[in-house]
């Protein structure tokens, strides 16, 4: 079964299958970039970076969006983001999951950041370092008379009809009633303004327990895979005056809740977590959330880098009537004639790719998938491990065998929803000390601090 939403002209395709795996997933296709002008980018250290550490947070800049963030962009050797972890599950099974949950996923985002880990040796330093600075846990311990829901009675359930495609109100994430209850002393805008909070997390069962609003309609409250509000910036990096990306996160923000989260005037980030799966299936949704914000156009040099690495841009590179592979709907899409040429069918449409030089794949497509979440041991080419090196014949990047056992390793770390895959992907990404240069021949800074813009 598949759900269609129009997001910016484009016509968002997504499998059912991923909302079982944590929370109401929106993808699909990222979002379209907005047409802004890339520009050139600021000045770029290349390189192993500075002999001193330098980390974020720190005495000069706290919190997410500052313009530090920006002028040291390449001096910053290690991130600590500071995560609200909130519990909001009432299963006494699933609710005794909430810190180890938390603790895998910490482990696996930061083996994610480390640039070419995969390598081997430790020279490759993880470069996020989460930290959780507030445990709240917002089970019932008694609840309610009459309630008997797997989730707490102070989840934020909205019976609205509105423009959603969730039924969560987040904007009472933000307000007054659940700022007592976190427990910091401040409203949670308050918190993330002071840099106390980067990023809030929410443990939750996701197993289907539809709640019974006033006047009959009956809703299931699952939080959105991950949604995330973004100021946008220009070609200079700069934030454009009171214009903040709503699609920054996997799917966008409902006007409501996008109102709240622009009041705060930073990015803020909102993602999921379902207690009856495990770290990987988290790391996949934060995957689709990194993916909506690369593309959505708030940091216009990062867009064109990542469709190109993401395999984002096949319209442009190959000519397909598509943008990519999401628009897969059905299984076994993609036919490998070689290596290094793909034959897909899908959408009642045929075609080739003769020479397919692709980057590195998507949450959804590793490069040898051949439908969503596909996962086999089929071998092509692709240049995960030289992604804008241009160490091959004729300056182009180098490509290599890819099959599952490039990321078997990791199989322990993250188990389920392709959160394997999701650690390798990740350690592709042009990180702290790459020598990776783009398209144009410009350098590509760390993709991490881009979170936090």
């Amino acid at each position: 079964m598949t759900k269609a939403r129009t997001l910016s002209g484009v016509v968002l395709l997504f499998a059912a299958a991923c909302s079982a795996a944590a929370g109401v997933d929106q993808q699909s296709s990222p979002s379209q970039p907005r047409a802004r002008d890339a520009g050139a980018d600021a000045p770029v250290v290349v390189g192993p970076g500075p002999s001193s550490p330098v980390e974020w947070p720190n005495a000069e800049s706290k919190a997410n969006s500052d313009a530090w963030l920006v002028e040291h962009h390449d001096a910053i050797t290690k991130m600590r983001p500071r995560v609200l972890a909130i519990n909001l599950d009432n299963d006494p099974a699933t609710r005794a999951r909430f810190a180890p949950h938390v603790t895998a996923l910490i482990a696996a985002l930061a083996e994610g950041s480390r640039y070419h880990g995969y390598s081997g040796g430790a020279a490759a330093e993880p470069f996020l370092e989460y930290e959780v600075v507030k445990w709240v846990d917002l089970a019932d311990d008694v609840p309610p008379a009459g309630w008997t829901h797997k989730y707490g009675s102070r989840v934020p359930i909205s019976c609205a009809a509105d423009d959603t495609f969730y039924n969560i109100d987040y904007s009472k994430l933000l307000g007054p009633e659940l700022a007592e209850a976190y427990g910091m002393g401040a409203p949670l805008c308050e918190l993330i303004g002071e840099g106390q909070v980067h990023e809030v997390w929410i443990h939750m069962n996701g197993d289907h327990d539809p709640y019974v609003c006033p006047g009959g309609r009956e809703v299931q409250p699952t939080f959105a895979e991950i949604l995330e509000s973004k100021p946008i910036r220009d070609r200079d990096n700069a934030p454009i005056a009171g214009s903040f990306e709503r699609c920054a996160g996997n799917g966008c923000l409902g006007e409501r809740d996008f109102a709240a989260f622009q009041a705060c005037g930073r990015t803020v980030r909102v993602l999921y977590i379902n207690s009856t799966r495990g770290p990987g299936c988290a790391l996949h949704s934060a995957g689709h959330g990194y993916e909506w914000m690369a593309r959505s156009g708030a940091v216009p040099e990062l867009a064109p880098r990542f469709e190109a690495f993401a395999n984002l841009d096949l319209h442009e590179k190959h000519g397909t009537p598509f943008r990519d592979w999401y628009a897969c709907d059905g299984p076994g899409c993609l036919t490998f004639d070689s290596p290094n040429s793909v034959a897909w069918k899908l959408q009642g449409r045929t075609g080739s790719i003769a020479r397919y030089d692709q980057g590195c794949g998507n949450v959804h497509f590793a490069p040898n998938a051949t439908a969503h979440y596909d996962e086999n041991d089929g071998e092509v080419l692709s240049s995960c491990e030289h992604y804008g090196l241009k160490d091959g014949p004729g300056g182009r990047d180098a490509q290599e065998p890819f099959s599952r056992a490039k990321y078997a390793r990791y199989e322990a770390l993250a188990p389920d929803c392709g959160g394997a895959w999701q650690v390798y992907w990740r350690q592709s990404f042009p990180g702290l000390g790459n020598q990776a240069t783009d398209a144009t021949g410009k350098p590509m800074r760390n993709w991490w601090p881009y979170l936090f813009y």
